[in-house]
């Protein structure tokens, strides 16, 4: 049996592909507003969601907390756990701690948290990956040994066109944040090595943004095999975007799906996240 836990930065948090081997769980990011408090557990109707994100003056999110991870953990199975990346969020530490309480209570019971240094799609291939290695029948210590790897080549892309909670949360000046909105640009941004963003630059326009994003995807020199790319409220650019790429990388699979709550929180109306993986070097 294999007990595989995410936090809800993990856009997809339903796991369509349920197996009588697999336990797929997701806990639950709380999201506030000034008037709502919001839990993550995929119940969250989004567009009225960003209409209050958009009235409120203040927005701020809180991690799971250790014992809603241990609830997760004590569950049947070896436990492998994905969280969004620990500069982001205090949801890795948050899981540790769950692990250490839980291998205290029942000795022998194998627990591994990964800080994926990510956010979003790209812990959806992540955790695919994972359960195609399950598939083909690798054990609990040979995943575990190659999964570092697979972070390693598992990226993400954030192309935000609103840039209010950034500002909020002291990530943009209120200046620069200002003018963005208003010439209509939009941010393009990477997740580094350490699992910060780091704004590459604002371009002006769909056309540019979706070059700028499949510029990005060319720069890691490796064969593209799998995208996902999740949006908030924003359909046709998303499509545009996973036409471009399959232009311009035929061998690879795109996806196009909703974002879930936490993405939409910070991504705001009409963001976009885009994880990929690359082929092994």
């Amino acid at each position: 049996m294999w007990n595989i836990v995410t936090d809800s930065s993990c856009d997809d948090i339903r796991f369509e592909e349920q197996r009588d081997d697999i336990l797929y769980q997701s806990v639950p990011f709380y999201l506030y507003t000034d008037n709502h408090e919001y839990v993550d557990d995929g119940n969250i109707v989004i567009p009225e969601m960003m209409e209050d994100l958009q009235k409120s003056k203040t927005a701020r999110t809180s991690c799971p907390s250790p014992a809603s991870f241990a609830e997760a953990f004590r569950k049947p199975g070896d436990v492998i756990a994905f969280t969004i990346s620990s500069e982001l969020s205090g949801s890795f530490q948050s899981a540790e701690t769950a692990r250490l309480m839980v291998e205290e209570e029942e000795p022998g019971k194998r627990i591994t948290v990964f800080n994926t240094r990510t956010d979003g799609p790209s812990i959806m291939l992540l955790i695919r990956e994972t359960a195609r290695m399950i598939l083909d029948g690798l054990d609990y210590a040979e995943i575990i040994s190659r999964i570092p790897a697979l972070i390693d080549r598992t990226f993400i892309v954030y192309a935000l066109s609103s840039f209010n909670n950034l500002i909020r949360n002291g990530r943009m000046s209120r200046l620069t944040g200002f003018l963005a909105n208003t010439l209509g640009f939009w941010g393009v941004g990477i997740a580094t090595l350490e699992g910060t963003i780091q704004i590459k630059g604002k371009v002006r326009g769909t056309k540019k943004v979706l070059d700028s994003i499949v510029q990005d995807l060319r720069e890691k020199g490796r064969a593209v095999q799998e995208v996902v790319i999740v949006h908030c409220l924003n359909q046709p650019v998303a499509e545009a975007l996973a036409s471009a790429i399959r232009e311009a990388f035929q061998s690879a699979s795109v996806e196009v799906r909703p974002a879930g709550g936490l993405d939409c929180f910070y991504a705001e109306q009409n963001g976009m996240l885009i994880g990929y993986r690359v082929a092994a070097q």
